[in-house]
């Protein structure tokens, strides 16, 4: 496992229970998050995450901003805009059977003109029992803790992983 992780802010609970309806029987079913942003998330480009070497990943809900309420791992990652038309056919029909709530490969970037570039590839999501303060992330960047004065969903960081307990 990576020593460094990703936090995402403020993913609709309603994605994450579905991932966690099919991972609580298959946890090694490998499912799709799809982040609104335009903005390449540079350091999954760079050293993607694999089956054999994941990055921890630890979510936050759009009802629950200040408090880390999922984990898992990240498996994969692709850029939605330059994915071969066959795999995002292939693709498209796994997120239809599997995660029906999100239709496919979608794009929802908020900026005119942008597009959602990120595809994480996922795995083990886990409902964490005791969530916790965002705040007790600290992120790589600057070694500050994640903030809790989070009003709207959105955004990520890289964070280090400080207790064990928290790992997937």
């Amino acid at each position: 496992m990576k020593p460094e992780a990703l936090f995402i802010n403020g993913v609709f609970e309603s994605v994450l229970e579905e991932i966690l309806r099919i991972q609580s029987v298959l946890p090694e079913q490998i499912l799709y998050l799809q982040p609104h942003s335009s903005r390449v998330m540079t350091k999954l480009r760079e050293y993607s995450p694999t089956i054999e070497d994941p990055m921890q990943l630890f979510v936050s809900t759009t009802t629950d901003l200040v408090r880390v309420s999922y984990k898992a791992e990240i498996v994969g990652w692709d850029d939605k805009r330059k994915l071969p038309k066959r795999k995002r056919g292939i693709l498209n029909e796994i997120i239809a059977a599997l995660q029906p709530g999100e239709g496919d490969l979608y794009n929802s970037s908020k900026i005119e003109g942008g597009e959602s570039v990120n595809l994480l590839y996922i795995r083990r999501l886990k409902r964490i029992v005791a969530p916790f303060s965002v705040e007790q992330l600290e992120k790589t960047s600057d070694g500050e803790p994640l903030s809790t004065a989070r009003t709207t969903a959105g955004g990520w960081s890289y964070v280090k992983v400080k207790n064990s307990e928290w790992r997937a």
